[in-house]
């Protein structure tokens, strides 16, 4: 037992060290700040988002980019609130915003968010599309400092996402947990053997859509951004970015109760289970090393569980500090003391809720 906890806990450091080079990889990323700008469609899916939607509305009303290149889509996915008459409402005599209510597919291939993002696709005229999600607030500069990462063969850019600065412990947690589960994606991308990213801070070209088929191209899946992430990956004609790139943050809301957190991770949990052999090779040494963290003082010598454990921190910190400081949000450290075991019995858990069954309650929406 000593012997093969020792293993997993220098294999967890070896592979921090090897993602550290791939986020160094990421953070040379250069952008194109001479080159002429595209045209930019951003998209907003929302359902029943009627207390999030009139702040991401005035966020995304402020953006610096000229309304001649740039259109807003906002999309009404069957919402049961007045999320729809407050898109309405907050873009009235703002050229530049669309409105518009998901229609059913016709060939009963896309569901929920993925058939409303491709009702807007299928409108849009924007050579780049730019989402974010319904309880966001973007910056000023977001889509001007994401656009210019573009440049070559470049297919899709992902996003780093926090939540408030000002949020309570429970937010702040689940934001350092966002944060580290980017890096690891960062880290993957730079080292070309990509993860994962989340929807509400993704962008791709319409070339790239087009391409690879878009949604319909794709199996259904509970996340429809990591899927779509996966099949342009697979054809190896574009590439994805993840730059570390504080000017592209994107701020969101955190859940706000323990069962709405349960619903988000097995969602997750769920969309990446068919990721790639670096892949699984990660998520079995975060499972063993979390198993070491909250049992491993009960079956090994102190002295040695210590030393394990030591490894376990260091190597989880050395890629947190790299990025929290070229994101400007070195403050998040002060959370890893309540992060590290929050993640740990998380971790441990949610493979464990699919016992009771597979099925995933999500924004009203039962998968």
């Amino acid at each position: 037992m000593e012997i093969l906890f020792t293993v997993i806990a220098v294999l967890y450091l070896i592979i921090h060290l090897f993602l550290l080079s791939g986020l160094m990889k990421s953070s040379k990323l250069k952008k194109n700040d001479t080159g002429a700008l595209p045209s930019l469609s951003v998209i907003v899916a929302g359902r029943n988002e009627e207390s999030n939607i009139k702040d991401c509305i005035r966020s995304l009303s402020e953006l610096n980019y000229p309304e001649e290149l740039l259109e807003i889509i906002l999309v009404n996915d069957n919402s049961s609130d007045k999320t729809f008459e407050i898109m309405k409402d907050e873009t009235k005599n703002k050229s530049f915003f669309k409105v518009i209510s998901s229609e059913p597919d016709a060939k009963g291939i896309l569901k929920g968010k993925a058939n409303a993002i491709d009702n807007a696709i299928g409108i849009c005229k924007g050579e780049i599309i730019l989402s974010t999600d319904a309880d966001c607030i973007v910056k000023p500069d977001w889509a001007l400092n994401t656009v210019r990462y573009y440049s070559g063969n470049t297919g899709m850019v992902c996003g780093f996402t926090k939540m408030p600065e000002d949020d309570s412990l429970f937010g702040k947690i689940q934001s350092l947990d966002w944060i580290y589960l980017l890096t690891l994606a960062a880290a993957s991308s730079g080292l070309n053997m990509i993860l994962s990213c989340i929807g509400n801070n993704l962008s791709f070209s319409k070339e790239t859509y087009n391409y690879s088929g878009g949604y319909s191209s794709i199996k259904f899946s509970v996340t429809e951004d990591l899927a779509l992430m996966r099949k342009i990956y697979s054809d190896k004609k574009f590439e994805i970015k993840f730059p570390i790139d504080k000017e592209c943050l994107v701020t969101t809301i955190p859940c706000k109760s323990i069962s709405e957190l349960i619903s988000q991770k097995r969602r997750w949990f769920r969309g990446g289970t068919d990721v790639n052999l670096f892949g699984y090779i990660v998520g079995f040494e975060l499972y063993m090393i979390n198993i070491l963290f909250i049992f491993g003082i009960f079956f090994l010598n102190l002295k040695l569980y210590l030393i394990l454990i030591f490894i376990k921190i260091f190597s989880e910190i050395i890629i947190l500090i790299f990025v929290l400081n070229r994101l400007d949000l070195k403050s998040h450290l002060k959370m890893y003391p309540f992060f590290v075991f929050y993640f740990a019995v998380v971790g441990l858990l949610l493979p464990l809720s699919f016992v009771s069954g597979k099925k995933i309650n999500w924004k009203g929406q039962r998968f």
